[in-house]
C-alpha cells in the first residue's frame, strides 16, 4: 500500500499540467496569427489599441481553462496552487511568443505585441488565482 505525500500528487497533477500548457500553446499560435494587424506598427494603426483586449479574452479563457478543477486534481491549495497555475499559464504564452518569432522574424511584435502578451499575462495571472480561490 502506498501512502500518499504532496510529491506525489504533484506527479501526477503534472501530467494534467502538461496536456493544458500544451493546448494553451497550440491557442496562442491561433492568437499569434490573428493578431497580426494589431501588432503593427504604422502610422495610422488604430488597431493597435485593440491589441490589448485580443490579449485580455486570450489570457482569460487560458487562466480559467488552467484553473479548472484544479483543487481537485492537485490537492493543493492556497499560494502554492496560484504559483505553479500562473506559471504554467504564463510559460506557454511568452515560450510559443518568442519561439514563433523566431520561425518568423519578419512578422512584428512591437508596442501592439508587448500590449497583447502583457494583457494576456495580467489577466491570466487574475483569472488563474480567482477561479482555483472559488473552488477551495
Amino acid at each position: 500500500m502506498t501512502q500518499w505525500t504532496p510529491l506525489t500528487g504533484l506527479k501526477t497533477y503534472s501530467l494534467v499540467l502538461a496536456r493544458k500548457i500544451g493546448l494553451i500553446a497550440l491557442g496562442w499560435i491561433l492568437v499569434f496569427f490573428i493578431s497580426k494587424p494589431f501588432r503593427y506598427e504604422g502610422d495610422l494603426n488604430v488597431l493597435m489599441l485593440f491589441a490589448p483586449m485580443i490579449g485580455a479574452i486570450a489570457g482569460l479563457i487560458a487562466g480559467w481553462y488552467m484553473a479548472t478543477d484544479s483543487v481537485e486534481d492537485s490537492g493543493l491549495t492556497g499560494l502554492p496552487l496560484w504559483t505553479i497555475l500562473v506559471v504554467a499559464t504564463c510559460i506557454p504564452m511568452w515560450g510559443m511568443e518568442g519561439l514563433l518569432h523566431l520561425l518568423l522574424p519578419h512578422w512584428p511584435f512591437g508596442f501592439g505585441g508587448w500590449m497583447l502578451l502583457s494583457a494576456a499575462t495580467l489577466i491570466a495571472l487574475a483569472t488563474c488565482v480567482w477561479h482555483s480561490s472559488s473552488q477551495e
